[in-house]
């Protein structure tokens, strides 16, 4: 009877070290990864040269208001991982017009075209960058009334926000309000008639592009 308790007691003992034995000889099984871990998604690319049309609304003092519709074009440069810099420029057909007597006659003002030159700095939050832009700005001003005009070309300043949005890798739509700022210009007209004018102008459009 003791040699059969005996022999029961070592097989059991045998049944408990034999697995312990077995994983130290041929390792543990490997740890399965953490099924959700999803690795981050690379920041979206905004670099390269692009170019769009725009249209909107133009408002300024005196009722010069009007449509403008026009071109632009520029470059954008990933900076940093959410930070692009870039350098726009676009040329605009404007409709702003206002009517006003001088000297006992009706004169009408009015900008015919716009263009500006500037930097864009804007901070990507995936397919969707914020962004500010400051630069130079151009326009005509003019007077007309029957049989005289009088017109000059203004420099000033542009300054501005807006949002842009990548819809597809190539086309992005924006949406964008800027101040162009050209101070006050003085006409002397026929008949020793002085009229004063200004074109400052705030600008509310939107504009789609294609990156190349």
């Amino acid at each position: 009877m003791f040699r059969v308790t005996l022999a029961l007691a070592t097989a059991a003992g045998l049944a408990v070290i034999a697995p312990a034995a077995a994983a130290d000889m041929y390792g543990a099984p490997p740890a399965q990864p953490y099924s959700g871990y999803a690795a981050p998604a690379p920041a979206t690319n905004w670099s390269g040269v692009y170019a769009g049309a725009q249209a909107g609304h133009a408002w300024g003092p005196s009722t010069l208001n009007g449509t403008q519709v026009g071109l632009y074009a520029g470059l954008n440069t990933n900076v940093g991982q959410n930070v692009i810099a870039g350098v726009e420029a676009d040329l605009n057909v404007s409709g702003q017009t206002a009517s006003r007597m001088v000297g006992g006659n009706l004169y009408k003002y009015s900008s015919d075209w716009n263009a500006s030159i500037r930097p864009r700095i804007g901070v990507g939050f995936d397919k969707v960058m914020p962004y500010a832009t400051a630069g130079i700005a151009f326009s005509d001003d003019t007077i007309k009334a029957l049989g005289t005009s009088s017109s000059s070309v203004k420099i000033g300043y542009a300054a501005g926000a807006g949002v842009e949005a990548q819809v597809t890798d190539r086309i992005s739509v924006k949406g964008e309000f800027i101040h162009l700022g050209f101070g006050r210009s003085t006409h002397v007209l026929p008949g020793a008639v002085v009229a004063r004018s200004s074109v400052n102008s705030n600008i509310l459009r939107a504009g789609a592009a294609y990156r190349f």
